[in-house]
């Protein structure tokens, strides 16, 4: 091992480290393959961790350990020969079901070897919420209760794992981590850059009566589902009045696919709207048109309307879109008349 070579990975660490934009610094160190102790987890509980990813990196795992022995409660687990994240539970010693993604930015992977990250683990009643570099990823839902959590584990390809535990009241929190990427779409400006899902977007002027949006993309090969929120606010906890909610589902099995229309408000979910059967094609390219009215939204794909969905709450609560799930979005496009 020449000094030049150590040089070189010294420079190459300080140089990602002064490209890092979310550090943290009332993180505590913790060494690789040793578990360290959490507080007891509850709702609002929220887990701070930053790491750096080595030039040489296959994958790493962050662990939150059970008291049980054999149980893992979130294995999250970024594969970056494979280009995706993996969240599982271990059970008994037996892995259960996997859920994967390949989450992709503006800059690729959003994983990249020779930078650092910073990642929340935020717990609510019923699942986890995690945001990477102050941005929503994904949520896993609870399979072991919160308070069999006892503390959380680094394995594998990460360096210089930090870790902070607190207590939020929003979910994702700017104060923890501002997001690099904000979007906003204005009358007539096409939205076209930095639509990786999942994308949060400003309306300055709001979605009222007359108000259309316009949205070409794909959806991918295989999907499971994705939506489409009109909502009131960016935020994901506490929850947000969405006055529209558009959620294609396409199961696999014995379940048939089908369209669901609902809105959210007084802390529940209304009424559902499902409609069986799909319009959207897997892989194909779309046009999909929302157009507020006076009785409701009516939405089109393409040439065709494929549903009407009636005011529940009222369109001057809607500021924000929130679109996550199998979809490449292309652009977006808002209009009024």
């Amino acid at each position: 091992m020449s000094r030049e070579w150590l040089r070189a990975v010294v420079a190459r660490r300080n140089e990602a480290f002064n490209n890092f934009q979310h550090v943290d610094p009332e993180a505590v160190a913790v060494n690789v393959s040793t578990i360290h102790k959490l507080n007891e987890l509850k709702p609002t509980s929220a887990i701070i961790v930053t790491g750096y990813i080595p030039i040489e990196a296959i994958r790493f795992s962050i662990n939150l350990k059970c008291k049980t022995s054999g149980n893992i409660a979130l294995h999250f687990n970024p594969r970056l020969d494979r280009g995706y994240v993996v969240r599982n539970t271990k059970f008994k010693g037996c892995w259960d079901v996997e859920e994967t993604c390949s989450p992709v930015g503006s800059r690729g992977y959003v994983f990249r070897r020779n930078s650092f990250f910073h990642l929340t683990i935020f717990c609510t009643l019923n699942e986890f919420q995690i945001a990477i570099d102050g941005e929503h990823f994904c949520a896993f839902a609870y399979r072991m209760p919160l308070e069999e959590i006892f503390g959380i584990e680094f394995n594998d390809d990460i360096e210089e794992p930090k870790v902070r535990q607190t207590n939020i009241s929003m979910y994702p929190d700017p104060e923890i981590c501002k997001p690099t990427r904000i979007l906003e779409l204005l009358d007539d400006e096409p939205l076209d850059s930095n639509l990786e899902l999942p994308i949060v977007v400003d309306l300055p002027k709001g979605f009222g009566i007359g108000a259309k949006l316009l949205m070409k993309g794909r959806l991918k090969l295989l999907p499971h589902s994705f939506y489409i929120n009109l909502q009131k606010g960016n935020m994901i906890y506490p929850h947000p009045a969405i006055a529209l909610h558009l959620n294609p589902r396409y199961h696999y099995g014995n379940q048939p696919s089908c369209f669901v229309m609902n809105c959210w408000n007084n802390g529940k979910w209304d009424r559902e709207e499902r409609h069986d059967g799909q319009t959207w094609c897997p892989g194909r390219e779309f046009l999909l048109t929302i157009r507020c009215e006076y009785e409701g939204y009516v939405i089109w794909l393409n040439d065709r309307i494929i549903g009407e969905f009636k005011h529940r709450l009222m369109p001057s609560v809607i500021d924000t879109i929130r679109i996550t799930g199998d979809l490449v979005v292309y652009e977006m496009l808002v209009s009024y008349s």
